[in-house]
């Protein structure tokens, strides 16, 4: 019985472990919340003179992510087979806007990354923004992700209406797309999530 526990307990950090590594890389593709934060402080700040300030600061943080959105959307555009904008090349990926799979997955010895992501491209969690925003990443850098990376995203899409069969092809990660994704928003919401050096 408690080797049982010791094992269970040591998968569970593990998938802990490949969550706060993605995390690390999430934050960088993750929309500013900055906008959500600072409505959520109109609605409690009794002080009205407050209100210009941080229409100023929600509007600065808007145009600050449609920046970022149109310059993503010019990196991206060899992806998707069109031609830079810069000088007629193609544009270069900003290693800043990119998740690191391989560094994931060589920390991820439960595959919880491609469960989550068989999961989520079956229909898991179809309601969740953030899980939204994962999927259309992924579709945009599936061709330049690695291949166990492209496996679980058209496994994902075989299975389309029955993740639950995600955990037979990934039966090591014990967590089920939802509770991942609980885990990465806390990483990410917690503030800065500190980088490895390695």
């Amino acid at each position: 019985m408690g080797f049982r526990v010791m094992i269970l307990a040591v998968m569970g950090l593990g998938a802990m472990y490949m969550m706060h590594l993605l995390a690390q890389d999430w934050n960088r593709i993750r929309p500013i919340q900055q906008v959500t934060n600072l409505a959520g402080q109109v609605g409690t700040v009794l002080n009205l003179q407050r209100i210009p300030a941080l229409i100023g600061q929600a509007s600065n943080a808007l145009n600050l992510q449609r920046g970022k959105r149109s310059t993503l959307s010019r990196e991206l555009d060899w992806v998707h087979g069109r031609p830079g904008t810069r000088d007629g090349g193609d544009a270069a990926v900003n290693p800043s806007m990119s998740i690191d799979w391989k560094r994931i997955l060589s920390r991820d010895p439960f595959e919880c990354l491609q469960s989550l992501i068989c999961q989520l491209m079956s229909g898991a969690e179809s309601h969740s923004a953030e899980a939204e925003l994962l999927m259309n990443y992924l579709e945009s850098t599936v061709e330049m992700a690695p291949v166990k990376i492209g496996r679980a995203f058209s496994r994902g899409l075989a299975l389309r209406g029955s993740s639950e069969r995600c955990y037979n092809e990934y039966p090591f990660c014990l967590y089920s797309a939802k509770t991942m994704m609980r885990i990465l928003r806390w990483f990410s919401e917690t503030g800065s999530v500190p980088e490895d050096d390695a």
